[in-house]
């Protein structure tokens, strides 16, 4: 069964390439393709995708605004942001605003593909220097002792495995785990370090020191 795609971009010969890209993978069918997020909600709630992929700078109802109001009220839909954009505050907003993954529109066609199978699989694609980005905003912080010390060790290497950028796939394949056995220990990762996603916990790790 193929993954359900649905695009936001505007700029209309971007909106087909990336559409075609996706489409010469096996894995993926783009449902839907449109110029502004006006009507996210409603497209989401018909088409039930297993992503959206979405721009920032759109007309009307710009990505980041869709993005606020689709996760209000699907807090589990799943969003990649796809931009030219690497303005700390562009990606702070999104990450804060509960994109699931952030990818530039400048990425080779293989890393984009990949980035939208891993947030479809559970991860959360934040590249080093979109990280780094992110990290400049928070001021240096003393994590509280307890909360890394309560993760176990199988929980850390988890977590380790998160902060590469790996999916829960990919993760289950290098401990020798199922999927399902992943997931449960993220969730438990998330309360211990009481964050609500992968971006969370991933910079939460990077900024412990």
């Amino acid at each position: 069964m193929k993954y359900k795609i649905i695009i936001f971009e505007d700029h209309i010969q971007m909106q087909q390439s990336l559409k075609e890209l996706l489409e010469d993978d096996e894995d993926f069918c783009v449902t839907g393709t449109y110029d502004n997020a006006k009507d996210i909600v409603r497209i989401y709630e018909h088409q039930q995708p297993d992503l959206i992929i979405s721009d920032i700078d759109m007309p009307e109802v710009n990505g980041l605004d869709g993005l606020a109001q689709l996760k209000k009220k699907y807090p589990d839909a799943k969003v990649m942001i796809f931009t030219v954009f690497e303005e700390n505050d562009k990606v702070l907003s999104a990450i804060c605003l509960g994109a699931n993954g952030y990818i530039l529109k400048s990425s080779s066609g293989k890393k984009i593909t990949e980035a939208a199978k891993d947030v479809i699989e559970g991860g959360s694609p934040l590249t080093p220097i979109i990280a780094s980005k992110i990290l400049q905003h928070f001021p240096k912080r003393q994590v509280v002792n307890n909360e890394m010390e309560m993760l176990s060790k199988k929980e850390k290497e988890v977590l380790d495995w998160m902060v590469k950028g790996y999916s829960y796939k990919m993760i289950a394949a290098e401990l020798d785990k199922s999927v399902e056995t992943i997931r449960t220990q993220v969730k438990h990762i998330y309360k211990k370090l009481n964050v609500q996603s992968n971006a969370e916990a991933i910079l939460k790790t990077l900024n412990k020191n």
